[in-house]
């Protein structure tokens, strides 16, 4: 095995295109309970982006690689984990040490086997888009016949909440970024679709079927006003994202719809924190895409040296559903 492998990392911070770079980094020595992989595909994410500018939570130390949900196969194991050696998983890597590589580095803990009818590139757009979505629902208690609004509805999480909505028998109200973006998400099954930029946008939503029970909201930004002009007497706002920018919750408002706020970052404690109930979620998401109840939307596959375009394209707005990034049938 050599010294070294292949990845995409960052050792300054800036626009993922500018500063993301394919380079050789050094194979770290395993400890116990973590298992080596070799990555087959890895999902890109909008906190990939956020990480390559600086803006993560935790500052990373250089040379940073993103990547935060990816397929691969257990090439090496330290102690206590070596019962998972040659299996097909999925993985949730921590960042900075994300797998936007050959290979990566994570605990054992956080793998769980992949299905061999689902195919790496599928598989690796279900971990934090699919478990966010299942979470912010399953948190909202949306059931039968409640209608759902879902903001950036054209996105990785936007598109996985309409699927995993209908599946629940919710109806789903969805906004986006263009005419395109719009039609995307009635395609994935929305009752109604309009586009966010709307100034009408609040009275659109009101004209299609009154108050909504459950906002499910990767964007934040202007749009968090639009939500709660919106949202039904006891209804559930959750926020899962702020891709259009930050905000300033004032408990007054949510009093005038005695509404509920939720915050739901699943990444970054569910696997930990409850990881008997997130693989019990992903065993209903691997035999919902199996029987053809849930269809991850890949839009895109890309090689390694593309992703660092790609991450703009997705920061930019100017992608839907998932990009997945496949490496090269070859082990490092």
């Amino acid at each position: 095995m050599n010294a070294t492998y292949t990845a995409v990392a960052c050792d300054r911070f800036g626009p993922p295109g500018e500063v993301l770079a394919t380079r050789r980094l050094p194979r770290r020595v395993l400890g116990a309970g973590e298992a080596r992989l070799w990555v087959r595909a890895t999902g890109l994410n909008f906190l990939d982006a956020t990480l390559c500018r600086g803006a993560y939570p935790v500052k990373p130390a250089f040379p940073a690689t993103p990547g935060v949900e990816t397929a691969g196969t257990v090439i090496e194991t330290g102690a206590e984990a070596e019962s998972w050696l040659g299996r097909e998983v999925v993985a949730c890597p921590t960042l900075p040490d994300g797998a936007l590589g050959e290979e990566v580095v994570v605990p054992a803990a956080l793998l769980v086997d992949r299905p061999a009818s689902i195919p790496p590139e599928v598989a690796a757009a279900l971990p934090v888009t699919y478990q966010t979505a299942w979470w912010a629902l399953e948190r909202a208690r949306v059931g039968p016949g409640d209608r759902v609004l879902v903001h950036g509805a054209a996105g990785g999480v936007g598109s996985a909440t309409i699927q995993l909505a209908r599946l629940r028998g919710a109806s789903v109200i969805a906004t986006a970024g263009t005419a395109a973006k719009v039609a995307h998400c009635l395609e994935q099954g929305a009752e109604a679709a309009f586009d966010s930029g709307d100034a009408g946008l609040a009275h659109a939503i009101l004209d299609a079927g009154g108050p909504v029970d459950i906002v499910v909201d990767p964007v934040a930004g202007r749009l968090f006003d639009v939500s709660l002009q919106v949202i039904a007497f006891e209804g559930r706002y959750v926020a899962v994202g702020q891709a259009g920018g930050s905000v300033t919750v004032d408990p007054v408002r949510l009093t005038q719809a005695n509404a509920d706020l939720v915050g739901l970052s699943w990444g970054s404690t569910y696997p930990f924190a409850k990881p008997d109930a997130v693989r019990a979620v992903y065993g209903e998401l691997f035999a919902d895409v199996a029987a053809g109840r849930l269809a991850p939307v890949v839009s895109r596959v890309v090689t390694l040296d593309e992703a660092p375009a790609a991450l703009d394209d997705l920061e930019s707005g100017r992608t839907h559903g998932k990009i997945v990034v496949r490496m090269e049938e070859t082990e490092s």
